[in-house]
């Protein structure tokens, strides 16, 4: 294909749905053992690291091997093909992957609860998301985002490939939203270092 603005974008909104541990981790800053602002920042140190080595260990042996993905195989699966063939290897890095896929769906269930119960009580969504249910979660968020996510499914049919893109919307939504909201509060708040 030719490099087009189109093309740029799409790549950039791809590459940054990677981002949203970085998202998850800041979201769930007040969950965080005093003081809260050095762990967090350590967990986020840790997880660029770990980010960073993964991604570049990965392109690494895609290139060095000329792995190719097919068009029913994901790179990381053709890439672990290639490595162990269709021995124990392969499978334990499919089940490791459908597990850090399982914890990455989770982290919407752990922060967007607590973001519609913020907003909620600033007066931007409903009341009811600022409820605490028995287990002491925002239950209320709980069961929006699994019914609204339900359907999500049974209108894509649960083509994956169709999801994605509105994954990348709600990513960028979702960092924009809290830029700008980070932008307004300096910007009034005018503390010393606030450019």
């Amino acid at each position: 294909h030719p490099l087009t603005i189109l093309l740029v974008l799409r790549a950039f909104s791809t590459g940054t749905t990677a981002l949203t541990g970085i998202e998850a981790i800041s979201n769930g800053v007040p969950a965080f053992y005093p003081p809260v602002a050095k762990n967090a920042g350590r967990t986020l140190a840790v997880m660029a690291f770990l980010m960073g080595i993964l991604f570049v260990g990965s392109i690494g042996l895609t290139q060095c091997l000329g792995v190719v993905p097919g068009p029913h195989e994901t790179v990381l699966s053709a890439l672990a093909r290639s490595l162990f063939g269709n021995s124990i290897g392969y499978y334990i890095v499919q089940l490791s992957t459908l597990l850090i896929l399982a914890v990455a769906a989770n982290t919407s269930f752990a922060g967007f609860p607590r973001l519609a119960a913020i907003l909620a009580s600033d007066g931007f969504l409903p009341r009811q998301l600022t409820f605490l249910g028995d287990r002491l979660v925002y239950s209320n968020g709980i069961i929006s985002l699994a019914f609204t996510s339900g359907i999500l499914i049974v209108l894509f049919e649960g083509r994956s490939h169709a999801l994605i893109p509105l994954f990348a919307v709600g990513v960028f939504l979702a960092f924009t939203l809290s830029q700008i909201g980070m932008v307004i509060h300096w910007r009034k708040e005018h503390s010393p270092g606030w450019v």
